[in-house]
């Protein structure tokens, strides 16, 4: 195969699986931080990703790379979750959660051992911020990871400060502010350093 063929060959695969799983250029150029004008240069056969953004691309579109390099017209890739499954599952994985709290809460209410149980439903609140936090890895984007590290960060602030009825314990919203703070500085780093990479 000559290096003509290679580079029509990946332009084309990348067009034709691209167009099944009916995304644009700047769609998939976002998914790979990369800029929708690099994805069209891959396209028109001018140029080649090499060979860490093909992999990428491979496990994107769910073949492999042979399947991007070769001349046959390569298989439908595997779907991943629909948009509505990235919803609906996170929502019911946090609807079990506080499923569980509720049945903890009326369990302690029956047998009387506890008289704050009604602090179930508060710990819960960290608790779902931390299975949003594991869905927006997987699925979402960078700002509602931001917003599920933000959220959990305040929710266990309030659960220890309910918790615990000490008088001088307001220190904890100070440590909280800081790193609420440093969550800021975090995520404005990652997200320039994705900007500065989509423009390479």
């Amino acid at each position: 195969m000559t290096e003509e063929q290679l580079k029509n060959n990946i332009a084309r695969n990348i067009t034709t699986l691209r167009k099944k799983l009916n995304l644009t250029q700047a769609q998939l150029a976002e998914a790979l931080n990369y800029s929708d004008k690099s994805v069209s240069k891959w396209e028109r056969g001018d140029g080649v990703p090499d060979i860490i953004v093909l992999q990428k691309i491979a496990e994107l579109f769910g073949v492999t790379l042979n399947d991007l390099t070769g001349s046959e017209s390569p298989k439908l890739p595997r779907k991943g979750p629909h948009l509505t499954n990235k919803i609906i599952i996170p929502m019911l994985s946090i609807g079990l959660v506080f499923l569980v709290a509720s049945v903890a809460f009326f369990v302690l209410r029956i047998i009387n051992v506890w008289d704050k149980s009604w602090l179930l439903f508060i710990y819960a609140i960290p608790a779902a911020f931390i299975v949003a936090l594991v869905f927006s890895e997987l699925w979402w984007n960078l700002f509602s990871r931001f917003v599920a590290t933000s959220g959990l960060i305040w929710s266990v602030v309030v659960c220890l400060r309910l918790s615990f009825a000490i008088d001088d314990m307001n220190f904890i919203f100070i440590t909280a502010a800081i790193l609420q703070v440093l969550t800021v500085l975090w995520f404005v780093m990652r997200y320039r350093a994705k900007k500065r990479k989509k423009i390479k």
